[in-house]
């Protein structure tokens, strides 16, 4: 009995020294998010275009974020994307040749949006859905086809990085850390230069 007791006091001692995460360091990173068209070949493409500024959404009218800190983000893109074999085009003009275009967002207070309506068999619905403050999106499309200029473009890789907005002010370390951490979700990127 005394060995039962004994043992079932160390299995006790051993639980109580489980490490649950600390709550107040539960906010510390951002959630990174990532999905992709499973049918795209990543390894066809050779050239992106990103352009030099991020899109940021607000909650009446959208705007265009291009200071230093702009900069380091998109160059944390241009890093990840350039180590898998792509090249860049800067110009343009030149957007037109390239074969994926990349484009960041920044929405930096909730954001809902409505798709529409959806109708069938029963009364018609709207679809909603919404951004949460401090969120990083980074879309990429497929510009290889070419096709029209207004057409539709498919959207192949989807990452969104959201966390905690600290006074009103993003954490650009933070949300470098989740561009590295959206890429390394993402080994299928990868050019076949």
């Amino acid at each position: 009995m005394k060995k039962i007791l004994l043992l079932a006091c160390m299995a006790l001692t051993i639980a109580a020294c489980e490490k649950d995460p600390d709550l107040g360091q539960l906010d510390s990173d951002m959630v990174v998010y990532t999905d992709y068209d499973n049918e795209t070949d990543f390894s066809k493409f050779q050239t992106y275009f990103l352009p030099d500024s991020i899109l940021e959404a607000g909650s009446h009218h959208a705007t265009y974020w291009k200071d230093e800190n702009a900069q380091k983000l998109i160059d944390a893109v241009v890093a990840e994307m350039n180590s898998r074999g792509y090249q860049r085009i800067t110009d343009p003009e030149l957007k037109s040749e390239a074969d994926l275009g990349v484009q960041l967002s920044y929405i930096a207070q909730r954001v809902n949006i409505s798709s529409g309506w959806w109708g069938g068999w029963y009364y018609p619905y709207t679809v909603n859905y919404s951004y949460d403050t401090n969120t990083l999106v980074m879309e990429m499309v497929d510009l290889s086809d070419g096709g029209e200029e207004n057409a539709q473009l498919p959207v192949v890789w989807y990452a969104d990085a959201s966390g905690y907005q600290y006074n009103s002010n993003y954490d650009i370390r933070l949300m470098t850390e989740a561009i590295g951490q959206a890429f390394e979700q993402s080994p299928y990127i990868q050019s076949n230069k």
